[in-house]
Order: structure tokens, then sequence, then C-alpha cells
């Protein structure tokens, strides 16, 4: 099926702009939880950070895990996003070389005590945010999902150790979202660099139109078969497609691909990088499959030292 019609930068831009402005500026502040850790997760001893748990705008409850560098002062901030797997990352070695970390945990498919608000998840467990309301752009998944990193920005922006410009990062999902998030705060000037590892979320027209074989295939095989259904799917994933925002993309970006990776393809990944107006890198890694890739955490730390 055709893919024909994609909304436009203005759309985009209008959409994200009424979303973002129904976020108060000045929210309810989160609830401190401590340095509780579960006996199960012993690497959290090692993390000492704090959960943090907010609401939405719908008042469903999703949680961050918030790490500060302990040196005096106002630090570099990093915010974090998770991979489609919703799993919760600490950062301890990005904390050490003096950064926060506030890893978000967007519609709380993950806190403190795993797996939580299973309304948001399918049946077999996995995230239910990409095709869902996906037929009416206001009620959209990602929607909500993008709010609840904006309410997290929010209390970042009135901490007092918080200095100047956020990064953003993540892998797959993590790295999609990381350039969403960066491109819709865009026009605030809060955004200092982004660093996405194997992205998601980029270039949905060129793999739909490719049908490459790749992860992307699994939500393109849900979409509505009848032929008004579908533009209109079709059209609520170019809200949330990379390569639509990438104009807005006006601060350093670095993007990693793998030249085995099955789920997000270099070829998704490269035709964003042609779109990035301002400073850029790519990194392909040669036989690197999906997934965290090793080298990206370095790469992650060297681009936030030199543009953060």
């Amino acid at each position: 099926m055709a893919t024909t019609e994609y909304p436009t930068l203005d759309d985009v831009e209008a959409y994200w702009s009424k979303a973002v402005g129904e976020v108060p500026s000045h929210g309810e502040a989160p609830k401190d939880l401590g340095h509780e850790f579960r006996e199960d997760q012993p690497y959290e001893r090692h993390s000492w950070g704090t959960w943090l748990e907010f609401k939405g705008l719908d008042g469903l409850p999703f949680w961050c895990y918030w790490q500060t560098c302990s040196r005096p002062g106002k630090r570099k901030t990093l915010v974090h996003l998770p991979g489609y797997g919703t799993e919760t990352s600490m950062h301890p070695s990005l904390v050490h070389a003096g950064y926060n970390v506030l890893h978000v945990n967007p519609r709380g498919y993950c806190g403190p005590n795993g797996f939580s608000n299973l309304d948001w998840r399918a049946p077999d467990g996995s995230a239910d945010v990409l095709l869902r309301n996906i037929d009416t752009p206001d009620s959209y998944g990602y929607r909500s999902w993008f709010q609840d990193v904006v309410i997290a920005v929010r209390w970042l922006q009135s901490r007092d150790d918080v200095a100047g410009k956020l990064g953003f990062f993540g892998t797959s999902q993590g790295g999609g979202g990381a350039l969403i998030s960066g491109s819709i705060l865009a026009y605030e000037g809060i955004v200092g660099a982004v660093a996405a590892d194997e992205p998601f979320l980029t270039n949905f027209r060129l793999l739909h139109e490719t049908r490459v074989g790749t992860a992307y295939d699994v939500f393109f095989s849900n979409l509505p078969q009848e032929k008004e259904a579908f533009r209109r799917a079709f059209y609520t994933l170019g809200l949330i497609d990379a390569a639509v925002h990438a104009p807005k993309m006006t601060y350093p970006v670095l993007l990693t691909a793998g030249s085995a990776d099955p789920s997000c393809p270099t070829e998704s990944i490269h035709s964003l990088y042609d779109l990035l107006p301002d400073t850029r890198a790519i990194v392909e890694m040669h036989n690197e499959e999906h997934g965290y890739t090793p080298p990206f955490p370095t790469l992650a730390e060297a681009w936030f030292d030199l543009y953060l």
C-alpha cells in the first residue's frame, strides 16, 4: 500500500507545541522514594540513585531514576530514555564523570517494583504505545509518552543543581525518543546535545517502501488494511518520525548504527544523518547487531563533554 500522505514539519510543530503546552510549567513535585533497592536487583547498590514517582497528565504514575553527582555546585545534566523493552538503566559511570543523570521511564512501564502499569502493556507483556490510539492523534500513545518526558524535564528545570542546557540520550526507542524529545523542546533553547544509539522511530516511510525485513515490519503488519484507516494511522506515525523532526535539531547530534542490525537498519539512520542541519556525527559499527552497543557509553560521554 502506497504511503502518500505524511505530516509536514508545520503539522509536526503545531501538534507537539500543543502537546507540550498542556504540561504545566510548574507541576506537582515528584514523590521521593529514597534509596531503597530490591534484593533481587543488587546492581542498584552501586548506582546510588533515588526513585522518583511522577504523575502523568492523566494521573497515571511513572517513575524516574535520579542519580546526582556528589561534587558541589551546578552540574551538567542528562536525560536517558528506555528502549521498547521498557528497561530501567542506571549510569554510574556518567555520574562519576561529573553528570547528573535522570532516567525517565514514560508511562510507568517499569519502576522500583519492576513491571508496572499493566494496562499499558499488551497481553504478551510488550509495551502498548506505538499502535495505541493510532487513529486519533490527540490521544495517541506516544503523545502521552512524550508528555511524561516533558513533565520530568520541567522538574529538572526547577532544580538548583542543574546547569545550563540538557543532553538527551538512549538506545533504540530510547535513541529515537531522545531525538524527538530534543526536537519538541528545541524552541525553548534548553537542548544542548543529543546522542542516539541505533535509533528507532526513524524514517517510517523509507522502511515501509523498501520493506527490508526489519523489526518495523512487526508494526507495519499490524496497521489497518482499509485504505482510509491506513492513511490516518500512517499520518500519526509521521508525528513521531525523527526524519520529519530533523530540521528542528539545531544542536549537535551523535548517531550510531550497526551494520548487522536487523531491527533499526543503517539505511534509516544514514537517511536521518543526511537531514541533520547542525553539528553531526555518525558511527557505523561493523557486524554490530541491535541493542546497547558497547562503544556507545564512551562515545556519548565524549559527545556531551564536547558540546554540553
